[in-house]
């Protein structure tokens, strides 16, 4: 039976630890599993596993500073391959989760190729003759420690504003129109109430068309923000019927809504 070398038995760890992150990540809608399960995929096991492809003995990279190799490896991978997928248009979860989970998959198989030769067997060459080989570094500068916190920082701030972005992408956009006679309980009323609300997720400038019973149709615009409403008083003679459309005045042949408000039988 053969006996996996330590970077083998890292490299196997890391495989694992891709494989359940991606697959919960994927069957999950809560944001608190979201966050807990992303944040390795997103800021350590991409790196983590290119480093020990590129380094699989600890020769030249090592201890802490090989962490933090590891941390900036992540975040310019998933920076690099989130521009990747929105370029090809499709940055969405599942592609990201694809593209992470074959980064480490790739870089595994480097690693254990690489990895073969048990630890303590160093390269010939690696170091001089009769010199020992460097110890793992115990301690880290100020400055790497500031870096690798700001990182973190970035990638979290990130990974909300991609959160809430998402959220912002699926709602629902719509214009509401309404048209209610004045009293609401009198069909026959010289009056009725026109009313707008955008909801179509920014300002929007309406063009409105009304027609009052057989008269011409009128047109004005009116600009809303995201979530605003507004309302009109409308004139017509006793009971009579009222049409509205409502488009975006840059498109103004596109009809967002249509409402009428009937003569009364």
């Amino acid at each position: 039976m053969t006996t996996l070398t330590a970077p083998r038995r890292v490299i196997l760890l890391l495989v694992i630890l891709t494989a359940l992150c991606a697959a919960v990540a994927a069957t999950t809608s809560v944001g608190a599993v979201d966050i807990v399960f992303g944040l390795p995929l997103a800021l350590l096991l991409p790196g983590a596993a290119l480093i020990w492809a590129v380094d699989p003995r600890g020769l030249h990279v090592k201890g802490p500073e090989r962490v933090m190799w590891s941390f900036g490896s992540s975040i310019g991978i998933v920076i690099l391959g989130g521009l990747l997928l929105n370029l090809t248009g499709g940055l969405t979860r599942q592609h990201w989760l694809i593209l992470t989970s074959a980064v480490v998959a790739v870089t595994a198989v480097a690693g254990w190729l690489r990895g073969a030769r048990p630890v303590g067997e160093e390269d010939p060459g690696s170091t001089p003759e009769g010199e020992k080989p460097a110890r793992w570094a115990t301690t880290l500068s100020l400055r790497s420690v500031a870096l690798l916190v700001a990182a973190v920082l970035v990638v979290s701030g990130a990974l909300v504003l991609s959160q809430r972005t998402s959220a912002e992408s699926s709602r629902e956009h719509f214009v509401q129109a309404w048209i209610l006679p004045q009293p609401t309980s009198d069909v026959f009323s010289v009056r009725a109430q026109l009313g707008l609300r955008n909801e179509e997720g920014n300002t929007e400038v309406l063009l409105i068309r009304v027609k009052v019973g057989s008269a011409g149709t009128s047109t004005r615009t009116v600009d809303l923000r995201d979530g605003q409403e507004w309302t009109h008083q409308l004139r017509r003679n006793p009971g009579e019927p009222i049409s509205v459309t409502v488009a975006v005045a840059s498109r103004p042949s596109t009809i967002l809504d249509r409402v009428d408000l009937a003569k009364p039988s």
